[in-house]
């Protein structure tokens, strides 16, 4: 091969090479410039970043959110009131508690946990009493109904009539409220209604067999009504609502 050809051969391979090194180098130079491998650099980084944050975060969520569970999980306290509004919608809800389903309410309330063995043996040592019923007994709230009426049928009452009417008026109130009989206010009111109604029944008022059977299951579960709530008073309170002893 002719010398000279060689050496311009080579003299352009040369220059070939150079520039196509220089391109590569400014090419790398550019994208260096603007970033782009840095960028992709970072933003595997970044995305390692993100991805550690993300689970950092999503555990942190997950052990707040146990907090949270725990935080929101039923006290005791919570978990009585829960069990009373039950009992309430499945004895009271329809209106036609009876003095005959007492069995089975106290036999609920204490499975429950609602009463305990103390309370049981505090109401029989206060008067409790489960009336003998005889036959098919009305709902306790139709027997408060017609007794109101009776009382109140020749017009504006007064005397033992008003009181008789004044506490047929609370009795009613308490059972319209049994699921919050937990409630400071509902259990004092049925504790008085109690005790006036004790009162009641050991005066010498006359009154039909079936009546007093009537007004013993009202102060039975009145009786009941007061030992679910937080805040149970002596029945001794019997003295304080002797209102009922001068008729």
């Amino acid at each position: 091969m002719n010398p000279i050809t060689n050496s311009a051969s080579q003299i352009n391979s040369a220059i070939n090479a150079g520039v196509n090194a220089t391109a590569g180098n400014a090419g790398k130079s550019l994208v260096d410039s603007y970033g782009v491998n840095s960028q992709k650099t970072d933003a595997g980084i970044s995305s390692d970043k993100v991805s550690l944050s993300q689970s950092k975060e999503a555990t942190a969520g997950q052990n707040r959110d146990g907090i949270k569970d725990e935080s929101v999980s039923l006290s005791p306290r919570a978990a009585r009131a829960q069990k009373i509004e039950t009992m309430a919608k499945d004895f009271f809800s329809k209106g036609d508690f009876s003095a005959a389903d007492l069995p089975k309410l106290i036999q609920r309330l204490h499975q429950d946990g609602i009463l305990s063995d103390s309370q049981l043996n505090r109401l029989s040592e206060g008067g409790f009493d489960l009336p003998q019923v005889k036959g098919q007994p009305d709902d306790l709230k139709s027997f408060i109904e017609d007794k109101r009426k009776e009382l109140t049928a020749e017009g504006e009452v007064e005397g033992m009539s008003a009181v008789l009417v004044s506490l047929l008026n609370d009795a009613d109130s308490v059972l319209n409220q049994m699921d919050n009989a937990q409630g400071k206010e509902v259990s004092q009111k049925a504790t008085r209604v109690s005790a006036q109604l004790n009162v009641y029944l050991q005066s010498d008022a006359q009154m039909s067999v079936s009546d007093r059977e009537q007004w013993q299951g009202l102060k039975s579960t009145m009786q009941l009504a007061s030992s679910m709530g937080e805040n149970q008073q002596a029945v001794g309170m019997v003295n304080s609502y002797l209102s009922l002893g001068k008729y």
